[in-house]
């Protein structure tokens, strides 16, 4: 019996029982967690919110973990908890500090659990966040776009279209880039950059989304629902390699796709580039006068510990200077737009991507650099909002190497 077979066999139990799972792994932390406040400095909500305490990692877990001791989760304060948990950006960086700190925690599943138990209960997602989950049972994106405008960005372009036709190599666009308008260009740079390197490769007619924003908003059983699908094209395309453009994409893939990891090779493009680059020398680069400050999204940094492939990518184009944010690497402060938030907004005093773009003007950039669509997005929201196109441009790294490598 294959997987997704297994999966669908004993889904409607899994089903039913999501909520005591997710109960169970919220008493465990909260039972564990010391109240040591090392994780607070390292939030991104420390960063951006009032500073309470309910504010905080550890104050989301306990939140949590007394409404439901209380059964305070029919009561009026069932909207405050759900105002919440949905402000954490999931960018595990309270994770990565209990490591180091304190005992170890698994903060982020705490708080994740606590969003199924919210979404069981009715309670959850933030009434903005449901749109984009109705809309990937629908449509399979969550921006409520049809599925045949999905390659509508890449007109013009040549790319193989899967599964009719055969290549190794898959570009799984993901939702962001396809449907966004003012992201098609990330897209169409990088399918350029492909052909120019000679890449032999495909995007799948019938693409649907990752599942990530399910998952962070707390459907897992519509995530597993979409990792079928997913599974299913995969193995139809008969594809060796999977490229991502999104982190979020990539991490999906590699974390929560049981066992994929040993049918293809699943990489970010960060990771795909440097292996062509040094293996094609008939590409030239030109130089470039810029000075870069390199934006770690987190679910490449922290999630994956994917730090250095991007900053090499940058480093081989000549003329470049990189300078690094006073937060950058593991503790590097999420943009904003992780853990459901692109799709709502929050209550925030300063919005994170207004202060991580004054730490790159710090730096003394020009030019702030990403490997992640949402983080693209929010960043030049952040330039805009901020009035700073005079002093700093934002670019995707696959935007720098296209630029490098122009005629």
């Amino acid at each position: 019996m294959r997987e997704e077979e297994k999966l669908d066999s004993f889904g409607y139990e899994e089903m039913m029982d999501i909520a005591k799972r997710a109960t169970d792994v919220v008493r465990d932390a909260a039972s564990r967690c010391r109240n040591c406040n090392f994780c607070f400095s390292i939030c991104p909500l420390f960063h951006s919110t009032r500073g309470f305490h309910s504010q905080t990692p550890s104050g989301l877990l306990q939140a949590v973990h007394y409404a439901i001791k209380w059964n305070l989760m029919e009561g009026r304060e069932k909207s405050q908890l759900s105002d919440l948990l949905y402000l954490c950006t999931t960018c595990k960086g309270c994770v990565l500090r209990c490591a180091s700190k304190a005992t170890g925690l698994p903060v982020l599943q705490a708080i994740e659990a606590g969003r199924r138990i919210l979404l069981d209960r009715m309670i959850g997602p933030l009434p903005a966040q449901r749109k984009a989950l109705k809309d990937l049972n629908l449509y399979g994106n969550p921006y409520g776009e049809r599925p045949e405008k999905r390659l509508d960005w890449l007109r013009g372009l040549a790319a193989k279209r899967l599964p009719k036709e055969k290549t190794p190599v898959l570009f799984y666009v993901g939702c962001t880039v396809a449907f966004d308008p003012a992201l098609h260009r990330l897209g169409r740079t990088f399918a350029t950059l492909l052909n120019r390197l000679d890449v032999d490769f495909g995007v799948l007619e019938n693409e649907v989304c990752c599942g990530d924003p399910a998952l962070r908003m707390g459907d897992e059983a519509l995530f597993k629902e979409l990792m079928n699908q997913n599974r299913n094209r995969f193995r139809e395309a008969g594809v060796k390699t999977i490229v991502t453009f999104s982190p979020h994409c990539f991490n999906t893939f590699v974390t929560e796709y049981p066992s994929l990891r040993e049918e293809v090779e699943v990489l970010h493009y960060t990771e795909f580039f440097p292996r062509l680059l040094k293996e094609n020398r008939k590409v030239s680069a030109k130089r470039l006068p810029y000075r870069v400050t390199y934006h770690d999204p987190c679910y490449l940094g922290k999630h994956n510990q994917i730090y250095d492939p991007p900053r090499q990518l940058l480093k081989m184009v000549p003329g470049i200077e990189l300078v690094e944010m006073r937060m950058n690497k593991e503790e590097a402060l999420c943009c904003g737009g992780g853990g459901g938030r692109m799709y709502a907004e929050v209550e925030e005093e300063t919005k994170l991507s207004h202060i991580r773009l004054r730490q790159a003007l710090e730096a003394g950039s020009d030019v702030v650099a990403t490997a992640c669509p949402w983080c693209f997005t929010m960043l030049q929201n952040a330039v805009n909002d901020l009035q700073c196109t005079d002093k700093i441009k934002v670019k995707d790294i696959a935007e720098i190497l296209k630029e490098s490598t122009d005629p």
